[in-house]
This record gives structure tokens, sequence and C-alpha cells, in this order.
């Protein structure tokens, strides 16, 4: 196993990072602006690139093994080259990561919700803060994914529901039932379909989505971190969303999401508000 991960550079609509002892490029739309280093971006193992339809390839230079493992954030994750360009690590949520385990130190014992949670970073996180969590993804893979990295990081005994559903589907079948979470957590895509073709896109359906979030949580949730990576839903946008539905006094942190970079810049990577109840 290597315990590696690293941002060396970003520019000219690319990033360059070192993963697993791996020097991988991968297209940034993000980085519209010059390399900072130019020089390092050579002698690659592989560099993505993207296609018009939203898909891409690998441009393999040296062999690369289908999946490995890495330590990061005191987490292990299976890394895999995807065909969307995804490894399955989301470097800029660690500090979301380190805000739940200074909860976890106050408030063990939280139920949290986990959607659209892809690989499940942020389920780990709960996990490992000695929280409870519902994992859902509308991609079986993806939760089979998530499964194998609690397992990898030694925490596939603790209190976990693994759900493979449509978000929408899967929260108002909880509302029916009386169930309540003290955490939310959501990173909701720009656009994406369900587990049956359901199709989500964020300017229309965060609103419905917030406000059945709000009805699971009592509008008092202990926590709540939205984040997202779409155009026009800015931090502020992010935090007059949560503050216009909390019913409780407490903290809002606002933010841009970045990873930092070898260089000492930072990359860009989206945006973020947390909320913590006082």
């Amino acid at each position: 196993m290597t315990k590696s991960y690293e941002l060396l550079d970003s520019g000219d609509l690319s990033k360059l990072e070192i993963v697993g002892g791996y020097k991988l490029q991968r297209s940034s739309p993000t980085s519209a602006y010059g390399k900072e280093t130019p020089g390092i971006w050579n002698d690659l193992h592989a560099i993505y690139i993207k296609n018009d339809s939203g898909s891409g390839h690998w441009n393999f230079q040296k062999k690369v093994p289908e999946s490995f493992t890495i330590e990061f954030s005191n987490l292990t994750f299976k890394i895999k080259l995807t065909p969307f360009g995804h490894i399955g690590l989301f470097p800029e949520q660690e500090t979301n990561w380190n805000r739940i385990r200074e909860i976890g130190k106050k408030k063990s014992g939280l139920e949290v919700l986990n959607l659209f949670a892809y690989s499940g970073g942020s389920t780990l996180a709960c996990l490992d803060a000695g929280m409870s969590v519902c994992h859902v993804d509308a991609s079986k893979g993806m939760v089979d994914w998530a499964r194998e990295n609690a397992k990898l990081s030694g925490l596939d005994a603790k209190p976990v529901r693994w759900i493979v559903d449509d978000v929408m589907k899967f929260i108002r079948r909880e509302i029916k039932r009386g169930k309540k979470y003290q955490g939310l957590i959501l990173d909701p895509p720009s656009f994406g379909r369900g587990s049956k073709g359901e199709v989500w896109k964020i300017e229309e359906n965060l609103s419905e989505l917030m406000d059945a979030l709000m009805e699971l949580s009592d509008n008092k949730p202990e926590f709540v971190i939205l984040s997202c990576h779409s155009q026009g839903f800015s931090p502020l946008t992010l935090e007059r969303i949560l503050s216009s539905r909390i019913k409780t006094k407490g903290l809002y942190e606002t933010t841009e999401l970045y990873i930092p970079e070898t260089s000492g810049k930072k990359y860009p990577a989206g945006f973020c508000t947390f909320f913590k109840r006082s």
C-alpha cells in the first residue's frame, strides 16, 4: 500500500497529481490559468482525455494497475481510473471530514444521512467519528466501492446502512416511516439519474430536496454539509439555502473548496456551506 496523494500543479485546463506513486494528468475545466511549474508535466503514467459527451478515456504512458489502495486523511481508499475521469477520491472534502471528527468528539452517536455519497469518504469520516450512517447513492457500483473502502479502513463493522436508490424516492419513504436524522451531508451533481433512470437537475430539484431533509431533521439538524460544483450555486447561495430553512441557532462556515498544491497555490474545487448547531 502506498501512502500518498499530492496535487503537484494545475493550469491550461488540466491538473497534475501523484496518486499512490502514479503520476496522472486529468482534465480540469476550472483551471483556466497558466501552469505554475510547467517543467514537471512530464514522465506521466496516464493522461485522462475528456470528450464532448462528458465521458472520455485514459491514455496510458506506463503501466498502472486496474485498482490499488492509498491512505489519505487516516482512511484507506481503493483507487480506480474510471472512464469518467474520477478516481474514487475527492481530497477537497478533507476539511469537511475533519469537521465531522470534531463534532464526533463532542456529540457521539449521531445518526447521519449521506446523499449522493459516491465512494464514501464522508461516510467513513462519520463512522470513524462514532456516528451511524445511512449511505445513499443511485449507483450500485459506487455503493459497492464505498463498502469496500469501509472494509479497507477497518470500519465495516460500524453502524451503516448501504442504500442503492434514487435520493428523492428514498427520502420520501423515510419521511413516511417517521425516521429522523441529526446530521445531513450532500454533494449533489448538476445533473444525474436515479437507480431507475429518474432525472435529477440541481436547479429544479434542490429546493424540494432541502425541504424534505428539513422534515427529516425537524428543521433542527446538529450539522449540515452542503457542497456542490454547479455554476450559479455560489457559497453565498448555499448558505442562503440552509439559513432560510434551519430553525435553530448555529454557526455557518461558507467557503470555496480547494486542494493545496505543492507549489503553495490553491486548486479551486467547488463550494461548500457548513452548519453546526450551537
